[in-house]
């Protein structure tokens, strides 16, 4: 699956794109969910885990095979990068419900899929420091923070790590948007590394 690369601060994150069939189609069962405020007093809807939800089953099944090459392309170490919660969001109409800045704890890659237009994602520079030597006046662009958005289809796989939180919307526009983390699965690291060492001393006599 062809996917393209978006360089934040520098951090390596990556781009996929749905294709507008399938976007209408999740959309639609989206809007029937039940949402809750979880994320008071900024007010963003969001709604229980749907990775085991059967309406939702094409829609995981293309979210997990853009993992699924994006590790194989990358070679990350293990048998499998699993998507393990799934969520959606929703930020109604000139509300200007927003999600406060926040990372993904227990994950290794996180996704965002915008289903509609809608204020961006800020993401929020690891490296604040990088920002302090600049030659500029206070009050001009903050360049530790990056605002994305995908457009409607657009999907952005991130290090779960990295903080970001969603502008307040005031919008005519509903935003939606749907959320995953990943877990690595199966055997970590190189397979049948003992077979595979070089040198003095074997990898076998460490393990000892």
């Amino acid at each position: 699956m062809r996917y393209g690369e978006e360089k934040l601060f520098p951090v390596r994150c990556f781009t996929f794109e749905a294709s507008d069939m399938l976007i209408a189609d999740t959309l639609a069962k989206v809007r029937k969910l039940e949402f809750f405020a979880f994320n008071e007093p900024a007010g963003v809807g969001t709604t229980k885990d749907i990775q085991h939800n059967p309406d939702f089953h094409r829609l995981h099944k293309w979210m997990q095979g853009c993992v699924d090459d994006l590790k194989e392309n990358e070679g990350w170490m293990c048998d499998r990068l699993l998507i393990n919660k799934t969520w959606a969001n929703r930020a109604d109409a000139r509300s200007g419900h927003h999600h406060d800045p926040h990372r993904h704890p227990m994950s290794y890659i996180s996704g965002i899929l915008y289903l509609t237009d809608g204020p961006p994602t800020t993401f929020c520079d690891p490296l604040q420091q990088r920002d302090m030597n600049q030659l500029h006046l206070d009050g001009g662009a903050d360049e530790r923070l990056v605002h994305y958005h995908g457009g409607s289809g657009g999907l952005i796989l991130f290090p779960s790590w990295l903080i970001h939180y969603s502008e307040p919307n005031f919008t005519t526009t509903d935003r939606y948007t749907i959320s995953f983390n990943t877990f690595p699965d199966g055997i970590l690291g190189v397979k049948d590394w003992e077979d595979d060492c070089r040198g003095e001393v074997s990898c076998r006599a460490w393990n000892t």
